[in-house]
């Protein structure tokens, strides 16, 4: 499969393809920070909120793929790419998310060593007593799927306070002075723009709703991949393929989702090809496919509605404890002689 896909020049860098997104996506930023100049001081400027803040997601998409080397040929032009953008455009700290993301593909939904799988549920008992045995408590322990996505629109700000945490820290941060003076450099203009154009009342709203949809936009993309699929209970190191397949979701995506997706519509194509820009992931798909098909191991792939309301019900199900459906997948199939002797990778292609 591996080989299959470099010899379809499908893991190879696309440069042209992302300079020119980069280039259409800050020409789409300077007519909005323009727009907004021109609106002034108007409620009309919740369509300029509404607009920055899906920019600023697809500036974080860019991010993500730098990050992964899908751009540039060498690591250390991904990087820096990553940094600035990060920092300049979106507000955020790079090396406190790549940290955090790197955890996460290295042992993607381990429920102890995967950041991502954690999730932010009141745990209740079939038999509690007191305060969690009160029915308003045990219906809302019982459909906490709902708090998941309203939580959401809070990550934006999350994410801004994380990095200012992991920057202002000790110990080594790479890039820190950078990061510091280019993120504090994207603060101060979008405050003296807030204080310049607007009266506090309109500035304060607008503020919530690009925070609030920037966090709730990413959350929605990321919470698909992972959340409801098998949780990994064992530490040892076991195959490859299997960690990263049996625990992501493929989306059924036309170009247009993919592209609102940032290409994590593919997701079991990401994990198993990080480096693999986002412009060959359907194409990487019919091979992944393939593959799992002729070794069988499944291949989760269902529509946005049904993988929102898998989410929903999953959360639900952990709230009250009975989720033991979802624990350790591993050994059912790590003994698979057929796997064993098919599968191309044992390791991260990284």
């Amino acid at each position: 499969m591996a080989t299959q896909a470099k010899e379809q020049n499908l893991l190879r860098p696309r440069q042209l393809q992302y300079v020119l997104l980069a280039l259409g996506l800050c020409t789409l930023l300077a007519l909005t920070i323009i727009t907004f100049i021109l609106i002034g001081d108007s409620w009309w400027q919740t369509v300029t909120a509404v607009c920055s803040a899906l920019l600023l997601v697809h500036f974080a998409f860019l991010v993500h793929d730098g990050a992964h080397f899908q751009i540039f040929r060498t690591p250390a032009h991904n990087e820096f790419f990553a940094v600035v953008t990060a920092a300049l455009i979106v507000g955020a700290s790079y090396s406190w998310w790549q940290h955090k993301h790197s955890a996460h593909h290295r042992n993607p939904n381990h429920i102890t060593l995967d950041p991502d799988a954690k999730l932010p549920v009141i745990h209740t008992k079939p038999h509690a007593t007191g305060i969690m045995s009160w029915r308003p408590i045990r219906f809302f322990s019982t459909h906490q799927g709902v708090l998941l996505f309203a939580l959401m629109p809070v990550e934006g700000i999350s994410i801004y306070a994380a990095s200012w945490k992991h920057l202002l820290r000790s110990g080594t941060v790479k890039y820190r002075a950078l990061q510091i003076t280019l993120i504090a450099i994207n603060h101060s203009v979008v405050a003296f723009l807030m204080i310049w154009v607007l009266s506090p009342a309109v500035a304060g709203t607008i503020l919530g709703i690009h925070l609030g949809l920037f966090g709730f936009y990413l959350g929605m993309v990321f919470a698909l991949n992972h959340k409801g699929m098998p949780l990994i209970t064992d530490t040892r190191k076991g195959d490859y393929l299997l960690r990263q397949v049996l625990v992501s979701r493929n989306i059924q995506s036309n170009a247009l989702l993919a592209c609102l997706m940032g290409g994590l519509n593919n997701q079991i194509e990401h994990h198993l090809f990080p480096t693999a820009p986002r412009f060959t992931l359907r194409k990487l798909a019919v091979l992944v496919k393939q593959h799992c098909l002729r070794i069988g191991v499944p291949y989760a792939q269902v529509s946005l509605t049904e993988s929102y309301r898998r989410v929903y019900q999953y959360v639900n199900r952990v709230g009250i404890g009975q989720s033991n459906d979802y624990i350790c997948p591993l050994g059912t199939f790590q003994h698979s002689p057929q796997v064993i002797q098919t599968t191309a990778s044992k390791a991260d292609p990284t």
